[in-house]
């Protein structure tokens, strides 16, 4: 994709704040100590995979997967195959969770289906040209996102 996931992230922040500011629909309140938290996650997910890269020495730019020098599923990777990715969705709840507005959830909802069906599958298509059995063996071990199954959801749906 284009767009890098970063960018894409901050496009979807944008759109959560304008949609409160302007169509809030229905407004909520939540603690300031849950939005802390919730960012902390995020936040311990995107260092956490990003550092396992580093370590790896293996890039970490999204928009050239077939630059990959090693395939990373220990860790963090053991548990989601996306951990950057889930890392970036729960900062963007934070901010839903922070705005208060139910319609800025439209947000996260859009941030998902744009990394899930265009840029993961692109990577992962990218990972299996490069890596093969040991990729797609990998993808039906460990889901995509948390606690999602990966029955569905690797290269070939």
């Amino acid at each position: 994709m284009d767009i890098s996931p970063l960018a894409q992230l901050a496009l979807c922040m944008v759109t959560a704040g304008l949609l409160a500011a302007f169509v809030p629909l229905t407004l909520f309140d939540v603690s300031l100590w849950l939005v802390a938290a919730t960012v902390l996650a995020g936040m311990l997910f995107l260092l956490h995979a990003v550092m396992s890269f580093i370590r790896h020495k293996t890039t970490v730019n999204p928009q050239s997967p077939d630059m990959a020098t090693t395939l990373v599923t220990s860790g963090i990777y053991s548990i989601t195959r996306n951990p950057m990715y889930v890392g970036m969705l729960i900062v963007l709840m934070a901010l839903v969770l922070w705005l208060g507005a139910v319609s800025a959830v439209s947000a996260v909802l859009a941030f998902y289906l744009m990394i899930d069906r265009v840029q993961i599958r692109s990577e992962e298509a990218a990972l299996t040209q490069t890596f093969g059995k040991h990729f797609e063996d990998y993808a039906v071990r460990v889901p995509r996102w948390l606690f999602i199954s990966t029955t569905r959801g690797t290269t070939h749906d």
